[in-house]
C-alpha cells in the first residue's frame, strides 16, 4: 500500500512518518519513499543508502489521470507495485543479508555433494 499526506496537516506533527510506518503494516511508501527496514526497527543504523528519505528510496509514481480506459490504468498500476518492490527489495539490508545466505548455504551444499561423489568415483 502506498499513501501520500503532502499538504495534510499530519505532516506536520513531529514524528507521524515513523507512527504510520509502524502503525500499518502493509505500508510499502509513504509521501513517495519507500518504507526501509530502518525506519521500522526502533534505533537502527544501516547507513546512508538504508536511511528512509534518501534518493535511492524515492518512488516516482507519474499521474494517471489522464488515462483513457480502466485496462490501463491497472496495467501502469501493476508497474508501479512491481517498481516499488524492486526499490525495496534492492536496498533493504535484511533482504540483502538473507540473500548472501542462501546463496552461501547453496554454494555450500553443492561442495559436500560433490565431495560425496568424488569418494565414488573409481580409477581404472
Amino acid at each position: 500500500m502506498h499513501v501520500t499526506l503532502f499538504n495534510n496537516p499530519v505532516c506536520q506533527i513531529p514524528g507521524y512518518r515513523h507512527f504510520m510506518v509502524n502503525s500499518i503494516a502493509g505500508l510499502k511508501a509513504l509521501d513517495n519513499y519507500v518504507v526501509t527496514d530502518e525506519e521500522r526497527i526502533e534505533d537502527a543504523s544501516f547507513g546512508y543508502r538504508f536511511r528512509g528519505l534518501n534518493e535511492f528510496m524515492k518512488l516516482h509514481i507519474p499521474d494517471y489521470s489522464h488515462e483513457r480506459s480502466a485496462e490501463n490504468h491497472l496495467f501502469n498500476l501493476e508497474v508501479d507495485v512491481y517498481r516499488l518492490k524492486r526499490i525495496f527489495e534492492r536496498n533493504s539490508p535484511s533482504i540483502l543479508i538473507q540473500s548472501l545466505y542462501r546463496g552461501y548455504r547453496s554454494r555450500n551444499a553443492s561442495r559436500i555433494h560433490n565431495q560425496e561423489r568424488l569418494k565414488f568415483i573409481k580409477y581404472i
